[in-house]
């Protein structure tokens, strides 16, 4: 799920936070110094990138780097139909 991370981190470039600032530990909040505005417009560019949905209580749940990854992962897996 390289892929995903790459294109993450991308978009947080793209958003104006310094890349060495971003690591899958990164905390939105206090290293990044977001807030709950700043991670619903990045919710924005996920969704769009991506071509998700994300529902708010997630984007809300989402604390660090590396939980957005998770959920996208679980996102990009193929449903499987079960007997």
């Amino acid at each position: 799920m390289e892929n995903i991370e790459k294109r993450l981190k991308g978009i947080l470039i793209d958003y104006g936070i310094d890349r060495s600032k971003i690591s899958k530990d990164s905390d939105y909040y206090f290293d990044l110094n977001l807030d709950i505005l700043d991670l619903m417009g990045l919710a924005k560019k996920i969704k769009k990138e991506f071509l998700i949905s994300i529902p708010e209580n997630e984007i809300l749940r989402m604390e660090r780097i590396s939980d957005t990854i998770y959920f996208l992962e679980k996102k990009s897996r193929p449903m499987f139909l079960h007997n």
